[in-house]
């Protein structure tokens, strides 16, 4: 792909004017891609190129190539490569936590401990599902995995707060626990065990968003950790 250069790219000067002759054309001004916001524009190119690439392979100038802009015009919207990555982070990680909240809500925390288990198959269902089907999966998964090799994912990272979907629901299983619907002594473990049984097999299952999985292979996933945790941490 040709690279991008740092400036506004302008028609050349066209021939001397003549008498009788048109008038020479003025700079070309660019394409603004059906009016869509151009830092959008930007940001969902770099989201396509990281995705494509890798984190540590994408560059400024095969960004700003496929969001068909100068250069200069990406770092005056996002300032360095460092600020980009981070908005492409936040894209990434942060519509989830609202969206968690209401399964959350709607699942454990409506019915308390009555039909615990089906109770807790529905969440499984719509946590793995929200982690997985939705368009930023991908990429969420990219950024975990290239967190090791980039040093500005740490720094984006490190400003999102990724355990409070796992607070939320330690503090329903201590609800559950009080209630007597459950035994858990420790319920911060708990809920990253519940995490792993689920989420964890889900990416390795989808090979970190790669690869999607049908209905029948999530609901086999949430069977069976869900049995799990129901031996483990239910009443007996």
């Amino acid at each position: 792909m040709a690279s991008v250069t740092g400036s506004e790219p302008t028609e050349k000067p066209g021939p001397a004017d003549a008498p009788g002759t048109a008038e020479a054309p003025g700079p070309r001004r660019r394409r603004q891609h059906g009016g869509r916001d151009r830092r959008a524009q930007i940001l969902e190119a770099a989201a396509r190129v990281f995705l494509r690439d890798g984190f540590a392979r994408g560059s400024v100038d095969t960004i700003a190539a496929e969001a068909n802009v100068a250069k200069q015009t990406l770092y005056n919207h996002f300032g360095d490569r460092d600020t980009l990555i981070g908005c492409v982070v936040e894209l990434a990680m942060d519509p989830l936590a609202a969206q968690f909240q209401t399964v959350l809500e709607e699942t454990i925390a409506a019915h308390g401990g009555t039909n615990l288990r089906a109770q807790f198959i529905d969440f499984g269902r719509r946590w793995v599902r929200l982690m997985l089907c939705d368009e930023t999966a991908a990429l969420r998964w990219r950024v975990l995995a290239d967190a090791p090799l980039e040093e500005s994912l740490h720094t984006a990272l490190r400003g999102i707060d990724q355990e409070a979907g796992i607070r939320d629901v330690a503090a329903r299983l201590a609800v559950l626990h009080e209630g007597g619907h459950l035994s858990v002594d420790d319920p911060d473990a708990a809920a990253r065990q519940l995490r792993a049984l689920l989420i964890g097999e889900a990416q390795l299952a989808s090979m970190l968003g790669r690869v999607d999985l049908d209905d029948a292979a999530i609901d086999a996933i949430v069977e069976r950790g869900i049995s799990m945790f129901i031996r483990a941490y239910g009443r007996t």
